[in-house]
């Protein structure tokens, strides 16, 4: 069983490359942390992505964090259970953690909660300017904004600036960078590539 972690800021084109990879790798499960929401509806809290926007930026940072690792651990273990030989991890604990981090979160407990998770065989992180991130969302999360009162462009950048300054805490062990500025076809080859050596 091989982890591959599909991560970066909102915008960078994460989806859109898992689906990519989906396609190419058949044996291939996608590990996303709303799994729990979108796989297991009946009596669940939330009716709708707006509702979890609105209830994340409810809660302390502290508490957020908390709430998305429960989530996190649901889809990997799912995950795991499958027992599919490549495992696609949408985003992970680095994109997520990070956004805490950002938001205030204490450090000592993200590092702490970090470790809970299965380190990735690699880690694609996904980069690109955060004007062309910001314009490829059809729809901005108070989120994605950093929980800002209203959910703009000058939000989205402020915030996910903030986020990938605190991706530095994660260390570069087994990080490739791919730039997404490339066409879909060019980032999913340059991922494949790099997957394959793994």
């Amino acid at each position: 069983m091989k982890y591959i972690c599909i991560t970066g800021a909102d915008g960078t084109g994460k989806s859109t490359l898992i689906d990519k990879l989906k396609e190419g790798f058949e044996q291939g499960y996608v590990a996303g942390i709303w799994d729990i929401f979108t796989q297991h509806t009946n009596g669940q809290p939330f009716k709708s992505k707006h509702d979890i926007d609105t209830y994340l930026c409810a809660l302390t940072p502290n508490a957020r964090l908390l709430f998305l690792t429960h989530a996190l651990s649901f889809s990997t273990q799912k995950a795991t259970e499958s027992n599919a030989k490549l495992i696609l991890l949408n985003g992970y604990f680095y994109k997520y953690f990070a956004s805490e981090a950002a938001l205030g979160a204490d450090k000592t407990l993200i590092n702490n909660l970090s470790e809970y998770f299965p380190k990735p065989d690699l880690i694609l992180n996904l980069t690109v300017n955060l004007n062309i991130a910001a314009h490829r969302k059809k729809h901005l999360s108070r989120y994605e904004c950093g929980c800002a009162d209203t959910a703009t462009v000058e939000n989205f950048m402020g915030f996910q600036e903030k986020v990938i300054e605190n991706w530095s805490f994660f260390g570069s062990e087994n990080i490739k960078t791919i730039n997404t500025e490339q066409s879909e076809n060019e980032v999913f080859e340059a991922a494949k590539i790099l997957i394959n050596r793994h």
